[in-house]
């Protein structure tokens, strides 16, 4: 791969000119004062005060996370007003004010909630699992972040920081068992190698058996066997120089995949008429865990990726710094797109499908950072590149018992990552389909924001960002048969369709207004727009357009009452031109999903509060409503029309809620603590089918915990999910003349465990 086929030099040029600041020197993420302390957070990157900056951003320090007992991005979500996360059919989804991903993942496309990790940007969606752990503090900026994060950032940003090399020897082991034969362990140590120079590594390991079951094959699925570990070598023998080398590495091999979770068509379409309604266990308690494919899922992961982080501060306000990454990412995932049980026949598989996907990224962000009298001014310049491979295969129902087929390929060879035990048989398939493409991206973009103090008590910021883009499709291969009953030896692989190119270019520009009310209150108000690139379907070989989104926002941050009650809020509205979708109406007479782009109006609020009473009485709640809908057509090949339609995966409200004590005792502290959140209804998909959906659900949480007097031994026991509630969390349904079989995943069940922690 050429990382930096560059074809526009002067923006290079302009680049090493303009570099901005980075990330500050990690500082504690809170202090020590009474009343609520302070998180320092980088959503202007720069280090600054939460409650001062005019950002609707939500900061957790990495030890308020392990009170909470927070271990992934899945009950991190319950925390944040209006964000959401989902696992479903294999494709990491984080949705922020209702926007997430556009079911893309297999064309390329990328999510519209930017991830990073110590400020590095991650496009492959499926690398997020294995990197939340060793955090020094988590932020999610909510709304477009167009100008300083930029790619693809439409929705808002997630930061994850981790923890740094230490100058001192120290380290810490925490361990859990629970049901489910979970066994989680993560850890790190760290310490110094010699003058100016520290390394630190982490590692995590988490495992439990499987939510669910498969009734055929007698195994539980749905499990967790994922291994990640990081390591950090930070030189830092000047006081105007810092560089820190960071790698890690992830690997999954589980039986996690999409289940059948419903059907979008009354009695599961015409095809499968009187079966679609027991898809799940026969008798007066059925149990939508149990699974009837013939076909057990697999997910295998492994992915892996280096980060440059260069900082160099040169006096006077002056800094300037660098921030390279490299990732590699490789999946392969295995499934029945749509399963039932017939409840005479036994069970079977509508179509069975396998995924490949393979891609390598490379990112040069250079920022440069000088405070002036006036204020502060950022500059900088961005570079990107992904080469990404997929294909993709299934068999379709053969005979009148739904017995599977097998068809061979040659997509395994053409990516590179044939999967273990794939039986091929070279220019022959029968029932099925096969597709497979590239997407080859190079992004560019320069971007600045400035600060200006109009008075002591009043801010004027103001920036903006230019990009280009260029997307080319290269190999794609469509093939489809839905007619065969037997072998036909003179079927032959389709060949390559020609490659399509395509660029863009945009505009995003920020400009706030911040007033101070007094030493502990603000309130701000923003315009800004976000983009995010377009690409291909090559499932369709077509393209879509990049989408555009103008954000008119107002909020406010209070620390009252001496620090003890802090509120923070925002309201909000969008105009949101070509936003991508994916629609598979359940009438669809056709194969494969549409793509369109559909114009949409979004509006709502935020409100968080955290109040400590006294030392050892915290309580915290989010709430949030929001609505949304499409404002025109978006008129799809089946004639199906959106508008009006609220969005998908945007619940209309949510409440998230929780209180924490603890009781000082002679040899340290025990802390009882409960938590919960309510969502309201959520469909998902654009054609709002009440059968594609979850309505409104609770679930609540709750943890006892031992410390001692030196916060070095804690001893913890939890219960999630007390009230065991069945709540799908996502859901895509396959065409009406494929039984209309909604693949989705569920929140997992109720789990309890015992987690102990050592530090040292």
């Amino acid at each position: 791969m050429n990382f930096l086929k560059i074809t526009r030099p002067y923006i290079l040029a302009a680049m090493l000119a303009l570099p901005t600041a980075a990330y500050a020197q990690q500082a504690p993420a809170e202090d020590d004062s009474s009343g609520i302390a302070d998180i320092i957070v980088t959503a202007q990157k720069r280090s600054e005060n939460l409650q001062s900056v005019p950002v609707a951003v939500t900061a957790f320090s990495g030890d308020t996370l392990a009170e909470r007992g927070v271990v992934d991005m899945q009950s991190l979500s319950s925390l944040i007003p209006n964000m959401g996360f989902s696992n479903a059919y294999s494709q990491v989804r984080i949705t922020l004010r209702g926007l997430s991903f556009a079911d893309l993942a297999a064309q390329g496309g990328e999510a519209r909630v930017a991830y990073h990790v110590d400020g590095a940007y991650m496009a492959m969606t499926g690398d997020i699992g294995g990197t939340f752990y060793d955090i020094e503090r988590v932020e999610v900026n909510r709304g477009p972040q167009g100008t300083l994060f930029g790619r693809n950032a439409t929705a808002g940003t997630v930061n994850v920081v981790t923890r740094n090399p230490t100058d001192t020897l120290s380290g810490y082991l925490n361990a859990e068992v629970g049901n489910y034969r979970a066994v989680n362990v993560d850890g790190a140590i760290s310490g110094p190698l010699g003058d100016g120079v520290s390394a630190r590594i982490a590692f995590q390991s988490r495992n439990h058996a499987g939510y669910e079951y498969n009734v055929p094959n007698q195994v539980d699925i749905n499990n967790q066997s994922m291994q990640a570990v990081r390591a950090k070598l930070m030189f830092d023998k000047s006081n105007n120089f810092t560089a820190i080398l960071s790698a890690d590495y992830v690997n999954e091999n589980d039986r996690s995949g999409p289940l059948l979770v419903g059907f979008a068509v009354p009695n599961g379409g015409a095809v499968f008429t009187g079966l679609g309604a027991q898809y799940q266990d026969a008798g007066p308690n059925p149990n939508p865990r149990h699974n009837y494919s013939g076909q057990l899922p697999l997910t295998d992961k492994e992915s892996y990726g280096a980060t440059l982080d260069l900082k160099l501060t040169l006096g006077e306000g002056l800094s300037i710094a660098s921030l390279t990454n490299y990732r590699h990412s490789k999946f392969r995932f295995h499934d029945d797109m749509g399963t039932f049980n017939s409840g005479t026949t036994g069970s079977g598989s509508v179509v069975e499908s396998r995924q490949f996907e393979k891609a390598e990224q490379f990112s040069e962000e250079l920022r440069l950072s000088k405070d002036f009298s006036f204020g502060n001014v950022t500059l900088g310049g961005f570079l990107y590149s992904q080469d990404y491979d997929t294909g993709g295969d299934g068999t379709g129902v053969k005979g009148g018992n739904a017995v599977l087929t097998q068809f061979g390929s040659l997509l395994g060879s053409t990516i590179g990552f044939p999967p273990s035990g794939y039986r091929s048989t070279p220019n022959l398939y029968v029932q099925g389909f096969i597709q497979g493409a590239g997407v080859r991206t190079r992004g560019e973009a320069i971007f600045g924001e400035v600060t200006f103090n109009l008075t002591d008590s009043t801010k004027l910021i103001a920036g903006a960002r230019y990009s280009w883009e260029r997307r080319t499709l290269v190999n794609s291969t469509l093939g489809l048969d839905l007619v065969t009953l037997a072998t036909d030896p003179t079927f032959v692989l389709p060949a390559a369709l020609p490659d399509q190119k395509t660029s863009y270019r945009n505009f995003s520009p920020r400009v706030t207004l911040q007033q101070e009310l007094g030493p502990d209150a603000m309130v701000y108000a923003t315009f800004a727009k976000g983009f995010k690139t377009g690409g291909f379907n090559a499932a369709q070989y077509s393209s879509y357009k990049p989408e555009i989104l103008t954000d008119y926002e107002v909020g406010f941050k209070a620390d009252l009452l001496d620090r003890k009650l802090r509120l923070n809020g925002a309201g909000f509205y969008y105009d949101y031109q070509d936003l991508q979708t994916i629609v598979i109406p359940a009438n669809q007479s056709v194969p494969g999903s549409v793509n369109t782009n559909s114009n949409a109006k979004v509006y709502g609020g935020e409100l968080e509060l955290t109040a400590v009473p006294t030392p050892n009485f915290e309580l915290n709640a989010a709430v949030a409503v929001i609505h949304g809908e499409f404002t025109s057509a978006g008129i799809t090949a089946g004639g199906f029309s959106v508008k009006g339609n609220k969005l998908p995966w945007m619940p209309s409200y949510t409440l998230s809620y929780g209180a924490q004590y603890t009781f000082p005792i002679s040899n340290g502290g025990i802390t009882l603590r409960v938590d919960g959140q309510t969502k309201g209804k959520t469909f998902f998909t654009e054609d709002n089918n009440p059968l594609v959906s979850q309505d409104a659900y609770t679930i609540v949480n709750a943890s006892i915990g031992w410390h001692d007097a030196d916060d070095r031994l804690s001893v913890t026991a939890f219960v999630r999910n007390i009230g065991d509630t069945l709540a799908v969390n996502g859901g895509f349904p396959l065409p009406g003349f494929l039984s209309g079989a909604i693949r989705g995943s569920y929140d997992p069940p109720r789990t309890w465990g015992v987690r102990a922690g050592v530090k040292f």
